[in-house]
């Protein structure tokens, strides 16, 4: 209840969440922290785990998501 709250009023001011699980990565909107070397339905270089979700005002990035993306292993 106090999330929805909380988003509902962040949402007045066009503050939105970013939540990127499965999205390509972006170095503008998202800090790899980790990889993961193998992910069965993710693709290269897309992200497999969202650590802390980001935010953002408008297209302006207030706090970057920490992820971890999947990366094909070298051989």
């Amino acid at each position: 209840m106090t999330t929805k709250v909380f988003d509902k009023t962040l949402g007045k001011f066009d503050v939105v969440g970013i939540d990127p699980l499965g999205e390509k990565f972006d170095p503008n909107v998202h800090d790899a922290i980790f990889t993961i070397p193998v992910h069965d339905t993710i693709e290269h270089n897309h992200i497999g785990q969202v650590i802390q979700t980001g935010w953002k005002i408008g297209d302006r990035v207030l706090r970057a998501a920490k992820v971890g993306i999947v990366k094909k292993q070298e051989e």
